[in-house]
């Protein structure tokens, strides 16, 4: 074997370990970050997936542009989900499942069947000022507040709510003196009534109340105008169809740079729309979690459930784990490096720098060939050469079939 030889030799196998080093430490990283509170997600990489597979990578993603975030249903049936594999996993006990669905669903009463939030019963003996009439009175639907007379009592409806505006209207029917006192007990059995009835109310709304209030656009459901959000919702739709529109008839870097913009402002469009419903869903997990005791916390999270997304994050850490280790072993080297040559290849496709795509963000600058295609055909010349043999667990391997061959053959 000559000079050259052996330092070619040399160098296949240090490019094997050091591509497999990477590939292994990457695998372990994104694997080490799934306990964390942050863990690694392929969702941005596959949402901002460029060239003549966008639309395949994007889809991957499951859900790349967050509109079922602003689907009542679809959050909704997700939270229910949720809280069926929360309460299985921590095994509740009966008085922390119903807190939990009263967070879920609000600590409203029953009322014949009927979802209600009450004042104090039997503290409010009467109308103030000889009303007869409440809904004659102050122009509300008595399907939304009511008086019982037999219940000295105060009724709002579970589902439709009393806005702000409406318990202003219920107010003025107080009268005041000049000192600003009420005038009679009744006045103030009524004020207090209403007030105790809509605090109630708003400490007992449940979480899908309250997302109800964020998606659809009902800001006095919630009682913050900053979660109105369906004319922003139109406009985020309108906003999405015009880039798709625009983005397949851009030719020149002008109309990719205009683009680019676009792009900018939609995502912060996003972000403003779609930020408070995930921070409704934070809040919900992180009370629901309060309920627990050490021991059940103990037990760690519960599993998520099975999507593409997922599929295609554990396949990802699994195969950059698995395949680094092999390379690294030098074990089944050759299959190893055309795994991770596909692997490779398919981060490449997801943004290639082809002509006509733009830019991929950040430091680097290339122009049909990249990092991650380099490294795809040194892993084929790494699997055209038998590096393993030369240094890793295949040079065991091969003297271990030699051997059992001979055996054969010799009987």
């Amino acid at each position: 074997m000559t000079r050259n030889s052996i330092i070619t030799i040399i160098l296949l196998v240090v490019l094997r370990l050091a591509i497999g080093w990477q590939l292994l430490y990457e695998g372990m990283w994104k694997l080490d970050t799934l306990d964390s509170a942050r863990p690694w997600s392929s969702a941005g990489y596959l949402r901002n997936a460029e060239g003549p597979f966008r639309s395949v990578f994007r889809s991957l993603a499951g859900d790349p542009d967050d509109l079922d975030w602003l689907n009542y249903e679809v959050v909704a049936n997700r939270w229910d989900n949720w809280k069926e594999r929360f309460k299985s996993n921590y095994g509740l006990s009966e008085r922390q499942a119903k807190s939990l669905n009263r967070l879920l669903n609000g600590a409203h009463g029953d009322l014949n069947g009927r979802k209600v939030y009450a004042s104090d019963k039997g503290k409010l003996l009467r109308l103030p000022n000889g009303i007869q009439n409440l809904r004659k009175a102050s122009g509300i639907d008595p399907k939304i507040a009511w008086f019982d007379p037999e219940q000295q009592c105060l009724y709002v409806d579970g589902e439709r709510h009393l806005k702000p505006n409406e318990r202003d209207r219920l107010l003025k029917l107080v009268e005041f003196d000049e000192d600003d006192k009420f005038r009679d007990s009744d006045n103030e059995a009524f004020h207090n009534a209403v007030d105790v009835v809509f605090k109630r109310q708003k400490r007992g709304m449940g979480y899908k109340e309250k997302l109800a209030g964020a998606v659809r656009g009902n800001p006095d459901l919630v009682g913050h105008s900053d979660w109105q959000r369906v004319g922003q919702k139109a406009q985020y739709h309108t906003q999405l169809a015009r880039y798709e529109n625009l983005r397949g008839r851009a030719e020149t870097n002008f109309h990719w740079d205009h683009l680019g913009s676009d792009w900018n402002r939609i995502q912060s469009l996003r972000t403003e729309i779609t930020g408070p419903v995930k921070s409704l869903e934070s809040e919900l997990q992180d009370k629901a979690m309060k309920l627990l005791t050490r021991g059940q916390l103990n037990r760690g999270p519960e599993s998520e459930p099975w999507s593409m997304l997922r599929f295609v994050d554990l396949s990802t850490i699994w195969g950059l784990t698995a395949l680094g280790t092999l390379l690294m072993l030098g074990l089944f080297t050759r299959f190893a490096a055309v795994a991770a040559a596909g692997l490779l290849f398919s981060f490449y496709l997801a943004m290639p720098p082809l002509p006509g795509i733009p830019e991929m963000p950040g430091p680097e600058h290339s122009f049909i060939v990249n990092k991650n295609l380099i490294e795809v055909i040194a892993l084929l010349a790494i699997a055209a050469v038998p590096t393993g043999r030369w240094f890793g667990v295949d040079t065991w391997l091969a003297a271990s079939r030699k051997r059992s061959a001979a055996k054969k053959s010799a009987v």
